[in-house]
């Protein structure tokens, strides 16, 4: 797992291979103290992963569901079809966001932002 520069406020994490329990713990901290730091808006880029454990899923919508509640989000960038049908399964494409590419997902930010700007 690999923590990228950020780019503007958002905080990406590239993760590959198989992401098995523990990875899936080392990617809950890594998130953990990103918001230690005040950086609630995180990409996770999945693109050079080829499988997960679905049973460690809910952990990351733990951390999901934390960082929506400090006003952040968790995105997910760069699935595969494979990837995307383990989160279906279980239940769980409902919840994240999900983009093709890391670009669009970095960009959904801003659409947040300039959406609640306008609500004023």
């Amino acid at each position: 797992m690999l923590a990228r520069k950020p780019i503007q406020d958002i905080s990406v994490l590239d993760v590959a291979g198989d992401i098995d329990f523990r990875e899936m713990i080392r990617i809950k901290n890594a998130i953990g103290s990103l918001i230690e730091k005040e950086r609630i808006k995180v990409v996770l880029n999945l693109k050079a992963v080829d499988h997960i454990n679905y049973l460690s899923i809910g952990v990351l919508l733990e951390r999901l569901k934390l960082l929506r509640n400090l006003n952040g989000d968790l995105k997910l960038s760069g699935m595969s079809p494979f990837l995307r049908d383990i989160f279906k399964v279980v239940g769980m494409d409902r919840f994240f966001e999900e983009y093709t590419s890391l670009e669009d997902a970095v960009a959904s930010f801003d659409d947040d932002w300039e959406g609640d700007g306008t609500s004023h």
